[in-house]
């Protein structure tokens, strides 16, 4: 029996045909992990630049912060889109005036003692960086203040609400309360209300 032999044109089509095959095959498995690669990249910029805004009670003493503050412990900008305070009957939404004077009334802490501060639409909270919105004054004679910084902190509890989004505009969302958790400013504050 004779062994037939092809022609040699035949196997180097047969083997063009496969190298074409697979190149395009790999291009195929290339361009989808390059795909890949960019949708990564995508979600870690995004991730990269989240904000993450608090509003943090504060009661350091004489020397230190005391009231409420906003800051933004993210790695991006915070772009502020709606400031809303809520205490007793009062709401103040919005960004048209400071209405601090009101909402502290609702705690029965006296407004006399304390600075405020009220977000503008469209800002951006930079990170890393706290803005107060209500603190104790540190005038002279303001020692008083910190016994009013207490009813703030320690009392019935203002309600706030911040609508906020990345530089991504991805809406984020904190409600937040006055209130501080620490077992010794409960007790200081019982203490100031059975007086």
């Amino acid at each position: 029996m004779p062994i037939t032999r092809f022609p040699m044109k035949l196997n180097h089509l047969a083997i063009q045909s496969f190298a074409t095959g697979l190149a395009v095959l790999i291009s195929i498995f290339a361009a989808v992990f390059a795909w890949q690669q960019v949708e990564i990249s995508r979600t870690h910029n995004r991730l990269s630049v989240v904000p993450i805004v608090q509003i943090t009670p504060y009661m350091e003493g004489k020397n230190g912060r005391n009231g409420l503050y906003l800051s933004n412990d993210g790695l991006g900008p915070a772009i502020i889109k709606g400031f809303s305070v809520k205490s007793g009957g009062v709401i103040a939404d919005g960004f048209e005036s400071d209405r601090w004077a009101e909402i502290l009334a609702t705690t029965s802490a006296n407004p006399a003692c304390f600075g405020t501060g009220w977000p503008k639409g469209e800002t951006a909270l930079r990170a890393g960086v706290e803005v107060p919105l209500v603190y104790a004054t540190k005038a002279e004679g303001a020692e008083v203040c910190l016994l009013e910084t207490l009813k703030l902190v320690g009392g019935n509890a203002i309600e706030i609400s911040v609508d906020y989004e990345s530089i991504y505009g991805e809406p984020k969302h904190l409600s937040a309360n006055s209130k501080a958790k620490s077992k010794t400013i409960d007790s200081l504050y019982q203490k100031l209300i059975t007086k």
